[in-house]
């Protein structure tokens, strides 16, 4: 009997272990490109329609500056809304390539959907003079195969859409476990009085599970951002309050012998008042160009 129990132990032991090896085994996120190849993916960083939308509005940062003639705000505006209609007519491609070992480049391009045609002829001219320059190159960083970035010397905004996209936790992880992303939403320079503040920035890796051999880490993040205080204009008429909060959430799942997302969906709010006043939603995704 003693023999008997222990087989039965054994195969008990086994069949646990192959049954729920994502909950005690640990993986690495590492991105895997071939020499000369390229991933590419369709990426969407685009405002949603919501019934309490409201985009940036600039009179009252105009204002706050010196500058309350309403023919200079209204031209402002029509330029920001002609921009937003631009980023909404055009498809942006993520590209990443291995130009060094270990190292990869990460470029988007934006190119003109003819698709979405748009009678503004202002907003065709600029369409067509923002995609002569620079190629329309829209962002350039570098990452290291293990998803930390690398181009330290990229631009803040530039940088937060790279860690959202393509910052894996650069260090070997299991189910449960977190970390941050290398991310500051929310920024203010020497006319901003902070009176408070809060900051999340967490990425969980929800479930690690092996499907057909191919094991699949499903990530979610979770980050918000929140200031409130005086913004102090030497030409404004005293403080002005103001407020702001920027989130971001997405669920993603990512393939460890492919070494590439497999889905990504994420949505981001920002809500502001005071100094500008917005109340938005965007939509980010990637999807893989085959």
């Amino acid at each position: 009997m003693r023999g008997i129990k222990i087989i039965l132990v054994c195969v008990f032991a086994t069949i646990c272990k192959s049954a729920f090896p994502q909950n005690n085994n640990s993986v690495l996120l590492k991105w895997k490109l071939k020499p000369n190849e390229v991933l590419s993916y369709k990426t969407v960083m685009e405002q949603i329609d919501t019934a309490n939308q409201n985009g940036f509005n600039i009179t009252g940062f105009m204002k706050s500056l010196g500058m309350d003639s309403a023919i200079n705000a209204a031209d402002a505006q029509k330029i920001l809304d002609q921009l937003k209609s631009i980023t909404n007519r055009s498809n942006l491609i993520t590209q990443l390539s291995e130009k060094s070992k270990g190292l990869i480049d990460v470029t988007t391009t934006a190119k003109a959907d003819e698709s979405k045609s748009d009678t503004n002829s202002k907003s065709n001219e600029m369409l067509q003079i923002l995609n002569k320059m620079n190629g329309g190159v829209m962002l350039r960083g570098k990452i290291s195969e293990n998803g930390t970035i690398e181009s330290f010397y990229t631009k803040a905004d530039q940088k937060n859409i790279l860690a959202m996209f393509f910052e894996l936790p650069g260090r070997s992880i299991k189910q449960g476990d977190t970390w941050s992303l290398s991310v500051n939403l929310l920024t203010a320079d020497q006319n901003f009085k902070c009176d408070s503040s809060s900051k999340k920035n967490v990425v969980t890796a929800l479930k690690i599970e092996n499907k057909g051999g191919e094991h699949l880490v499903t990530l979610k993040y979770d980050i918000a951002e929140y200031i409130n205080g005086d913004f102090i204009s030497p030409v404004s008429q005293g403080p002005i309050k103001t407020t702001m909060r920027m989130t971001f959430q997405a669920l993603a799942v990512f393939s460890i012998e492919k070494g590439k997302w497999v889905t990504y969906e994420g949505l981001g709010t920002m809500v502001s008042s005071g100094i500008m006043t917005s109340n938005f939603k965007t939509k980010y995704s990637l999807s893989e160009i085959k």
